[in-house]
């Protein structure tokens, strides 16, 4: 049995990018429940009076905060005293079951991002979690319970009031060449206007004035800001990232604050989170932020995915066994220079996986199926550094050092082949080896002195999760807005609209609308 989050079946979700389809026709995909089923849920969370009925109207009035639909005509029925209080109490588990498994689990699904569906294990947590609540006299609990337990989200969450009161009208930039230092002209103005409205230019500049110093440093700001190359040039991503709309932000903004929700599942008591679109890792333990790492992702033709595995030992001195891209190209180096074998320490072996020469190279096979493999043993010029990380997984990615340290500096960091290279990893080995007998930093740093190759299971695995959030609250409470280096966004972002949209409407149809089966909908 599972039962429907957005209570909508049948509601239309974008699963791809052309053409929606119907949630319900999705090949075994769990059907919604009938109202009778939510009823059976609903009619567990017993003990209201007046006041939590009060409480909790209060508490929906904020579903728009939260990037969530509407519940105001919900609210409304709850605080209208010409209504009798017993169905209003009815109403009030039937909302509070939806809101805070709204809260708790999201609108859409991570995965498949149609309209979440709620086990009977997860609503009975939230029925046990609202009956405790109101044994305790309040609804508050049930509700802090239920927010996402992420550093950012209230950040986000201001940033939307913030949005929804104001509505701020963000000047446009006319489509064009890119501008930079001495350029003149209406788009020059534009931009002007445009940066001055992000708060990094000071007003004092007359029409038809230059691409000036002011507005080069200005536009780098912005562009470090958003993690875009800080050029200075108003080139086509950073245009684009310019010309998003006040309301494209806000559709944005739900949609992330959607991602937060989903991370509220079990992360693990010491975990590693990487957000590839802010080129960062964060290293937890008991609730706590422990470590922060800049990364280093793949390129836009080799992009990192996302997904979540254990972290089961690391390598200390790595040999590495070069991708048949990476390895097609150092072939053809080979070719024309064979004493790159033995400078760079390089090994050769043939489809058997035995080792060859390079003078033994059959290059006659070059343009037919190539059959040489590539490696190179632990060393200075050795690519994967000092130490890797595994979380075996279906798309080969892993965690590693580089002898690439000095890219760091960049403010954009998609140079990798796809797996994520890590600033200072040695101390990201400590951490990840602390507790762990005879691991100690001392005897990480005795290891990688040498060129030994070393591998050391951990005796917890650590989860790692790997995400993509394009929008981010600093701890000064701002928030940043992400170039969408991996065009990911707007799959995310429909299909969250859709739903949202799909359940606002229902909620602006009454108090029942939200809860009803689809025949009541029609």
């Amino acid at each position: 049995m599972a039962i429907f989050l957005a209570m909508l079946p049948g509601a239309v979700t974008a699963a791809s990018d052309d053409e929606p389809v119907i949630a319900s026709e999705i090949p075994e995909m769990p059907q919604p429940v009938r109202t009778a089923d939510l009823d059976r849920w609903a009619l567990q969370v017993t003990g209201w009076t007046p006041d939590t009925v009060a409480e909790l109207a209060g508490f929906l009035y904020e579903a728009p905060g939260h990037g969530l639909p509407a519940l105001d005509a919900v609210a409304d029925y709850l605080l209208n005293p010409d209504e009798a209080f017993e169905p209003r109490a009815a109403a009030a588990s039937r909302a509070a079951l939806q809101y805070t498994a709204w809260l708790e689990y999201g609108l859409i699904d991570q995965d498949t991002l149609t309209l979440r569906l709620l086990t009977d294990n997860e609503a009975s947590r939230l029925v046990a979690r609202l009956v405790a609540a109101l044994d305790a006299g309040h609804v508050e609990q049930a509700i802090a319970e239920s927010l996402p337990a992420v550093r950012d989200y209230d950040i986000l969450r201001r940033e939307m009031l913030r949005l929804m009161m104001l509505r701020p009208i963000w000047p446009q930039i006319e489509g064009g060449d890119a501008l930079t230092l001495g350029d003149t002209g209406a788009r020059v103005d534009q931009l002007r206007a445009r940066l001055a409205a992000e708060g990094l230019l000071a007003p004092g500049w007359s029409s038809g004035d230059a691409f000036d110093m002011r507005l080069d440093t200005a536009l780098r700001r912005y562009q470090g800001r958003v993690n875009l190359s800080p050029t200075g040039r108003l080139d086509r991503p950073t245009l684009r990232q310019l010309n998003i709309t006040p309301q494209e932000r806000i559709a944005q903004l739900r949609a992330n604050l959607e991602q937060r929700r989903w991370r509220t599942r079990q992360l693990g008591e010491r975990h590693i989170w990487v957000n590839l679109a802010d080129f960062h890792l964060e290293a937890w333990e008991n609730g706590q932020l422990a470590r922060e790492h800049e990364v280093m992702i793949g390129g836009q033709t080799s992009s990192t995915p996302e997904f979540s595995e254990e972290m089961q030992y690391i390598v200390l001195n790595p040999w590495w066994g070069l991708p048949s891209s990476s390895a097609r190209a150092r072939f053809a180096s080979i070719r024309r220079n064979p004493g790159i074998v033995n400078s760079h320490g390089f090994r050769i072996y043939n489809s058997a996986g035995e080792p060859v020469s390079v003078y033994e190279v059959d290059w006659s096979r070059w343009n037919d199926r190539w059959p040489y493999r590539l490696s190179q043993p632990p060393g200075p010029t050795n690519p994967m550094g000092e130490v890797k990380f595994i979380f075996p997984n279906r798309h080969n990615i892993y965690i590693h050092d580089t002898t690439e340290r000095d890219r760091f500096v960049r403010t954009r960091r998609d140079f990798s082949a796809g797996c994520i290279r890590v600033q200072d990893p040695l101390a990201l080995a400590e951490w990840v080896l602390a507790g762990q007998a005879d691991w100690s930093r001392a005897r990480i740093d005795q290891v990688v002195s040498g060129n030994t190759p070393t591998v050391v299971w951990l005796d917890r695995r650590i989860p790692v999760h790997i995400a993509y959030w394009t929008v981010v609250g600093e701890a000064d409470g701002s928030v940043r807005y992400l170039h969408d280096l991996y065009r990911r966004d707007g799959r995310l972002v429909a299909a969250y609209a859709q739903a949202f949209a799909t359940a606002t409407a229902a909620g602006e149809a009454g108090r029942t609308g939200v809860f009803d089966t689809i025949a009541a909908l029609r």
